[in-house]
């Protein structure tokens, strides 16, 4: 049987979070950087515990005015640093029961395409010894790769593509989908290329969409499961 996993970005302090658990089967949770706080993002972490949800460290950018989607340079060794320690702190939120670790917003862009991010990245998995959640087709692949850990491919259901095959950008039209067949199509065409496909819980609809893709890939003939 074809298997196929949906991830969600939880704990940043949107409504659904409870309601997604239910549908959801791994949850990236925010580590209380670039949105959120320590405190939720372990009263998330009990529930997902509790639903059997897999459970990912979501670390940012201490950004929360953009809420960690605003590009930031890492160019000397001590910005390297200072973001390795940095994702460190987040992870430690967590209290060691994170899974594997994804990225949030522009650091998950940066390091998919910029040597430094990536570099800082690797030493990150290296000091973990979790897997990434990332990219596929993009330096996500070599960072894992370097790092020693398993690349779990990840697609998204609720973003525009670009024709290279990444995202738009937020700033763009088309960056966000709302139609539900194109919606669905995309679903289906990722879930037999990637291992997790993710919604967002900052999207307008992300528990109703949740619950239609995940019907339609199990009529469709997935086990759905991390």
């Amino acid at each position: 049987m074809k298997v196929i996993d949906i991830n969600v970005d939880l704990a940043e302090g949107f409504e659904f979070d409870a309601q997604l658990l239910e549908v959801v089967t791994s949850a990236n949770i925010c580590c209380g950087v670039h949105a959120g706080s320590p405190e939720l993002s372990r009263e998330i972490l009990t529930l997902c515990r509790r639903r059997h949800v897999r459970v990912g460290a979501h670390p940012g950018y201490d950004d929360r005015e953009g809420m960690g989607r605003r590009r930031q340079a890492v160019v000397s060794p001590a910005d390297r640093d200072k973001l390795f320690q940095l994702i460190l702190a987040q992870l430690d939120h967590l209290r060691g029961k994170a899974e594997y670790v994804k990225p949030h917003g522009a650091l998950y862009h940066q390091s998919l395409a910029e040597s430094n991010h990536a570099s800082v990245l690797t030493a990150v998995l290296v000091k973990a010894g979790l897997p990434l959640m990332g990219f596929p087709g993009s330096i996500h692949v070599f960072t894992a790769r370097s790092a020693g850990v398993e690349l779990i491919k990840e697609g998204f259901i609720d973003r525009g593509h670009e024709e290279d095959g990444t995202l738009i950008d937020r700033s763009k039209p088309g960056a966000v989908l709302s139609d539900e067949k194109e919606i669905l199509d995309q679903a289906r065409r990722l879930a037999h290329d990637v291992d997790s496909l993710c919604v967002h819980g900052d999207t307008p609809g992300c528990l109703e969409m949740a619950k239609m893709v995940r019907a339609a890939l199990e009529d469709d003939g997935f086990e759905v499961r991390a």
